[in-house]
């Protein structure tokens, strides 16, 4: 971590130009001498993090899932910063998921050293990587017998062995078996092979639902409730040791799958464990929408952590204002960017009322606004994101600010 603390950024960081341009700067610089984040050092668009919002979603979230006794293993593969992903292990949390080993190298690389892939591995170099790891615990999704026996095969060859993770999935969703017949089958044929270790049982349920509605919060705690159904018949074949894994996603539903599987799990003291990943930045949209605390359920109450400053290039018509915001910069799968505030050029700031993103181009956003508004160029529209996985993956070195909208850190992202 050390490396990355010393890193100069370089110039050609989207909104550093200015800044980078006139003289070293890096995270350990910034702690040392902040730098205000409207004095004109910096270019914009510019997203920025939250510092009080980042570590206060980080916190809540430990304290929350202390509290319901399950451990946390948060998705690097939102952000993919070391930075974040230690503050999570310092707060308590169990592992790092990610998605790919790719991704497991880009943590390993900056010291993390327990994971869990929440995928099944599907390439030669990637298991042939893995298998030479010594100094780090990880865990691995298998979901078939044929995954099961090209991981094996592989393993064989390289003179590894991982931990695997049989994967229940359910009809029409992402990876997983598609039946608790088709899981027994893997985990049987899994604890055959000396490579694997069958570890406990995996899998994701965010495809269940996507708004919080009773009914997907039902479907959501009958697959929990199959999965850790899974491990106790796993447990009971013999196929499973003590203190096996049970874990899930948990980044929409983290109430209904914890208390789920808590109540349903049965004999061998397993590890419940969550591997929720947008907690940590949070957004404006899509998940303030669906997250426990934001709908009135139990579940931490976190805050968006994450914005971007974007200037005003044009106001061609009285009601449209063009900004110099794009899909290089913000996601829009899930949403388009929220207008929280305007910082005029003379200084003044003002609510953003009236003013809606209806489109975004490569490079551009279209804003509806009143035809009475004094929105012009040079202005600059503070916005925030829905989805954070998406915009993240957009920004490779971000600001990281104070409460009083000073740059005092940094992080980098590694996608």
């Amino acid at each position: 971590m050390s490396t990355l603390e010393d890193l100069p950024v370089a110039p050609t960081e989207k909104g550093w130009g200015p800044l980078a341009a006139r003289g070293e700067v890096s995270a350990r610089s910034l702690r040392a001498a902040p730098i205000p984040l409207h004095g004109g050092d910096f270019s914009f668009p510019l997203a920025v993090l939250d510092r009080a919002a980042l570590a206060g979603n980080i916190a809540a979230m430990a304290t929350w899932c202390a509290a319901q006794g399950v451990e946390l293993a948060p998705h690097g593969k939102t952000y993919m910063s070391p930075e974040i992903a230690h503050q999570q292990l310092e707060a308590g949390a169990w592992a790092i998921t990610v998605a790919s080993v790719a991704q497991l190298q880009a943590y390993h690389a900056h010291g993390v050293r327990r994971f869990i892939v929440a995928n099944q591995l599907a390439d030669r170099a990637s298991i042939a990587w893995l298998a030479g790891v010594v100094d780090a615990q990880v865990w691995v999704n298998v979901d078939s017998v044929d995954g099961v026996t090209f991981l094996a095969d592989e393993l064989a060859r390289s003179g590894g062995s991982v931990n695997v993770l049989v994967e229940l999935g359910h009809p029409g969703g992402r990876t997983g078996a598609r039946s608790i017949a088709v899981a027994l089958e893997v985990a049987r044929v899994a604890h055959q092979r000396p490579q694997l270790r069958v570890a406990g049982v995996s899998g994701y349920e965010g495809t269940l639902g996507h708004h919080g509605l009773p009914e997907e919060n039902a479907r959501v705690a009958q697959w929990a409730h199959e999965l850790a159904s899974l491990g106790a018949t796993l447990y009971g074949k013999g196929l499973l040791p003590d203190g096996y894994v049970v874990t899930a996603g948990g980044s929409a539903f983290p109430d209904v799958v914890a208390a789920t599987l808590k109540g349903s799990v049965g004999a061998g003291d397993p590890v419940v464990v969550l591997r929720s990943g947008a907690y940590a930045v949070h957004d404006d949209g899509y998940y303030a929408s669906v997250t426990p605390h934001d709908r009135g359920a139990d579940g931490p109450a976190l805050r968006p952590a994450l914005s971007l400053w974007v200037p005003v290039l044009s106001r061609p018509e009285p009601e449209l204002a063009l900004l110099l915001l794009g899909r290089r910069d913000a996601g829009f799968d899930e949403g388009l960017p929220i207008p929280r505030e305007v910082l005029h050029r003379d200084g003044r700031r003002v609510a953003a009322g009236g003013l809606t993103v209806t489109a975004l181009n490569d490079q551009h956003a279209f804003l509806s606004l009143p035809a009475g508004s004094d929105l012009g160029p040079g202005d600059l529209v503070h916005v925030g994101i829905s989805h954070p996985c998406t915009t993240l993956d957009k920004w490779r070195v971000i600001p990281v600010i104070d409460e009083d909208e000073r740059v005092v850190d940094l992080v980098h992202t590694l996608f």
